[in-house]
């Protein structure tokens, strides 16, 4: 998590809102590689939830290990990955 006091950081990802001279709640996921993996933007009364952040990494890190996996809804490290494809539709 990082402050931008000056707003260039949010302009380039879109969460500057011109209006009220703020940034909007937004979190990025970026890969080594440099792709956005993942975003989230919240409104100002609403705080972000670093668990879940650090949660979404560990399982992104293990996909990327693992590929043809995918990690479920509510995959902690640990849990199983499952497959991916036509093949597996409806399987879990």
């Amino acid at each position: 998590m990082a402050g931008d006091p000056s707003g260039a950081v949010s302009r380039a990802y879109g969460v500057w809102n011109p209006k009220s001279g703020l940034n909007q709640r937004g979190r990025f996921i970026i890969n080594p590689e440099g792709k956005i993996m993942a975003v989230e933007v919240l409104t100002g009364p609403v705080g972000r939830n670093v668990d879940e952040l650090i949660r979404q990494i560990k399982a992104m890190q293990e996909v990327a290990k693992n590929p043809g996996k995918a990690a479920p809804a509510g995959w902690n490290p640990g849990d199983e990955l499952i497959g991916t494809g036509k093949e597996f539709i409806g399987k879990y």
